[in-house]
């Protein structure tokens, strides 16, 4: 067996730095692991928990055991990662419990879990989620379908909705238009990032607690006490976006003694239209890393959006 010279070393250290995969992830560890009707896929140390009977929604992100996401004790409604379809102006509130919370369907093939909602009764679209692991890139990977189950042509844009615990930071490249919402008294923009850093005293008491933005490159990140999410998709132009909303939101919930409150990190696919029997299909990969060390966890960090950049490219 041939040694490695410091140059090799070197080399190994910086990929494994970048990408922030550890040796214990295998591809063995992608596969599906079912418990009482829910099921699970680990990469190494991270692990991602899923629940077909609440909407097909990620109920967990675990970096060392450590949860990401909230859970059903901070908000029984809005809680941990969940679909939705855009713009919310076709249906308000409450989202679609067809989609959102209601049981889906579950198969499971090799490595990808696949969940198929019922029928939305207002539109007729129902959404299907597949979701796997990479241990190459200790990803995980999620493709969403929407398909129109209808007798008639309807619009719709794709929308990724994930509640991470407060405090942290949510950043990501700015894009075309200017971004919009009530929470813009905790956001800057510096050398082309936009940065949100949730803050209770600067939360408005009513109303819009939002942020409506065009993003560009194609990735959103949250980084809450050493750890970080980065989330990467196709970035969309400013004409398919829907309707009064953003490629990428944040919504930020209001702490009180009783709550610890919450953060939506949020974003959209293009807005089409689906004709009868026809799917509009959208993919996003989340990487879970440990923040490595000499990286601040800081408004405006450099090495903090470089880091991100890296990863996705």
């Amino acid at each position: 067996m041939k040694s490695l010279n410091y140059s090799g070393l070197r080399a190994i250290h910086f990929v494994l730095m970048v990408t922030g995969a550890t040796l214990a992830a295998t591809a063995q560890d992608a596969f599906p692991v079912e418990k009482g009707g829910k099921y699970s896929i680990s990469l190494g140390d991270q692990r991602l928990e899923i629940d077909p009977a609440t909407g097909g929604r990620v109920t967990s992100l675990l970096l060392h055991g450590r949860d990401f996401l909230t859970d059903s004790t901070v908000n029984n409604f809005n809680w941990g990662s969940t679909f939705w379809l855009s713009p919310q102006s076709d249906w308000n509130w409450p989202p679609s419990a067809e989609i959102d919370n209601k049981p889906y369907t579950v198969k499971v093939a090799e490595k990808t879990i696949s969940m198929t909602s019922a029928k939305d009764p207002g539109t007729g679209l129902t959404v299907t989620k597949e979701i796997s692991g990479d241990a190459k890139t200790a990803s995980f990977l999620f493709k969403y379908t929407i398909t129109n189950r209808s007798d008639h042509s309807q619009k719709a844009a794709p929308w990724e909705v994930t509640r991470v615990k407060p405090g942290g930071i949510a950043f990501f490249p700015t894009g075309n238009d200017q971004a919009t919402g009530g929470l813009l008294s905790s956001a800057t923009v510096q050398n082309g990032i936009f940065w949100y850093t949730y803050q209770t005293n600067k939360l408005p008491l009513k109303g819009d607690r939002q942020i409506y933005a065009d993003g560009s490159k194609g990735w959103l990140a949250q980084v809450n006490e050493g750890v970080i999410l980065i989330k990467k998709f196709p970035d969309i132009p400013l004409d398919k976006i829907a309707p009064k909303e953003g490629e990428i939101e944040l919504f930020a919930s209001e702490v009180t003694d009783s709550n610890p409150g919450y953060v939506e990190i949020e974003h959209q696919g293009p807005y089409e239209e689906i004709q009868p029997g026809a799917s509009l299909t959208w993919e996003t990969v989340w990487y879970l890393r440990k923040l490595p060390a000499g990286i601040r966890e800081e408004t405006g960090d450099g090495a903090l959006a470089g880091y991100v950049q890296k990863i996705v490219k």
